[in-house]
């Protein structure tokens, strides 16, 4: 008579079980915000990649038109412009598109409507620090936007613009109003009639090296469907980890700079300050 095989069962007890179920949540609690890092940083890399490719695009526009930089707009906004049809046909992202061939290239995968928001509405920028002023003291219309498709690019270009004093006699020597001289070619603000058009080449600009001209920030049109505007500065700002935005500058690199880029502020030999990246003629 043979005797039967006993056979011994083993399995996890219910502490086994817990036990290890908790060492899976510390390391996922753990790796998580790992990952999450990883991720934006690879989104970062790819934003400034971007931003690298437009540079390339605005130096081969500039050599098909004489040397002269990417108008934000060929077309007028705001009172008495064009119509928006031709503001979208006369953007900057539009006259770029030949050389890029991807439309793609103009998003950021790190873009975020509440940080442009957070952004446009800090007192350093165009609001007073208190959510919406933005909307009520600069610009209203423009955001928020609920809807993707209003955005033609989540980088914006300077226009032609100059604000504040160099006069030695007159300047800002406190670094809190400082002169800029954006790189821009296109029509004059609405606002100071007649609107007039100025060229500008890039042997205009002192340092194409130090000079900026697109920088994380955006293009859109307004809710209303009226205009196209392009902001560019210091609405990119808190976009990517470390609060800092992608700048492409007037020699076709790009790089990323840490905090307001309209904040980085420079001296010239009288002492009169003004913005290091943003001011084509010093």
């Amino acid at each position: 008579m043979t005797t039967p095989v006993r056979r011994t069962l083993s399995a996890f007890t219910l502490i086994e079980l817990l036990v290890v179920i908790a060492i899976i949540a510390i390391l996922a609690a753990i790796l998580f915000p790992v990952f999450a890092q990883a991720r934006e940083s690879a989104r970062t890399v790819s934003c400034l990649s971007n931003t690298k490719q437009l540079g390339t695009a605005e130096l081969m526009y500039a050599q098909d038109y004489d040397e002269t930089i990417v108008p934000n707009n060929t077309a007028k906004e705001g009172e008495a412009g064009d119509s928006l049809d031709q503001q979208i046909a006369g953007s900057w992202v539009n006259l770029l598109q030949p050389y890029v061939k991807n439309k793609q290239i103009f998003f950021c995968p790190s873009f975020s409507e509440g940080q442009t928001i957070k952004a446009v509405d800090a007192a350093d920028c165009d609001g007073d620090g208190t959510a919406g002023s933005r909307e009520n003291l600069y610009a209203p219309n423009e955001l928020p936007v609920p809807n993707a498709s209003y955005y033609l690019s989540h980088y914006g270009i300077a226009r032609n613009a100059g604000f504040n004093q160099i006069d030695p006699a007159t300047c800002d020597k406190t670094g809190q109003y400082p002169y800029s001289n954006y790189p821009g070619t296109g029509w004059s603000d609405f606002w100071n009639p007649p609107r007039t058009w100025s060229n500008r080449s890039l042997a205009s600009v002192v340092e194409v090296a130090r000079t900026a001209n697109i920088t994380d920030a955006y293009t859109i049109i307004a809710k209303d469907r009226t205009y196209v505007k392009s902001r560019f500065g210091c609405e990119g700002r808190y976009r990517h980890k470390g609060e800092g935005a992608n700048l492409t500058f007037l020699d076709g690199h790009s790089k990323y700079v840490t905090g307001n880029p309209e904040k980085k502020v420079k001296f010239n030999a009288d002492g009169c300050a003004y913005e290091e990246y943003f001011t084509a003629n010093l």
